[in-house]
């Protein structure tokens, strides 16, 4: 039996390579304890009460991220990789989840319209940032030749207004960065509260939060 456990505990470790080291070692710690403790003869017993290592880690690390607050970088903010990286654990997560299809259906339609609303917001301004620069780059390069003609007050004009777009497309730019890493933030937070309703069952255990409990 304990080779059964060990084989188990090794698997589920390999799977939660996500989590902080020693939030890790302190929920593996926990599961192995559990599962030492409890009257498992068999993997299939195992699986059957707790689920595929690979199933349990997955429960495990989108309980950790819907459930532990955002931890901020040095700027004070959590990076947008990292909320895209906690917003894919909790779809896994929600995946993972015993929940009927029926719901599963219905978060999953409503995740995938939330991120067709972002994409479609990101790419619009992205159009018109990228209208705003390549249209004033086209028009700075038609204006060199009206500079040294009788046209050359109208090439003045078409060089201002080239110059324009091109600052206004490159401050533009700057500002959908932190649109984006706005609304990746905004959607983390949604998808961290659906993660909590859904994943009502706390599979992020440690002896300290199991005793908590």
């Amino acid at each position: 039996m304990s080779k059964i456990i060990d084989s188990y505990i090794k698997e589920l470790n390999r799977n939660l390579l996500n989590l902080p080291d020693s939030d890790r070692q302190d929920v593996i710690d926990y599961y192995h304890e559990f599962l030492l403790d409890g009257d498992f003869q068999t993997e299939a017993a195992i699986v059957e009460d707790l689920g595929t290592p690979k199933i349990l880690a997955r429960k495990i690390l989108a309980d950790y991220a819907a459930s532990i607050s955002s931890q901020p970088d040095t700027k004070g903010q959590q990076s947008s990789g990292a909320n895209l990286k906690t917003i894919w654990l909790i779809i896994l997560g929600i995946f993972a989840a015993p929940i009927g299809i029926p719901l599963v259906v219905v978060i999953v339609a409503l995740m995938i319209a939330i991120m067709i609303a972002f994409c479609i917001v990101v790419i619009g301004f992205a159009a018109v940032v990228a209208a705003l620069i390549i249209g004033g780059f086209f028009i700075l390069c038609k204006t060199f030749g009206l500079l040294w003609s009788a046209q050359w007050a109208t090439g003045l004009f078409y060089l201002g207004s080239s110059l324009v777009a091109i600052v206004l497309g490159m401050i533009l730019f700057t500002l959908i960065i932190k649109l984006i890493g706005f609304l990746v933030a905004e959607c983390a937070t949604f998808f961290r509260h659906i993660g909590r309703k859904v994943l009502k069952k706390h599979y992020f255990k440690t002896k300290v939060t199991a005793k908590e409990e």
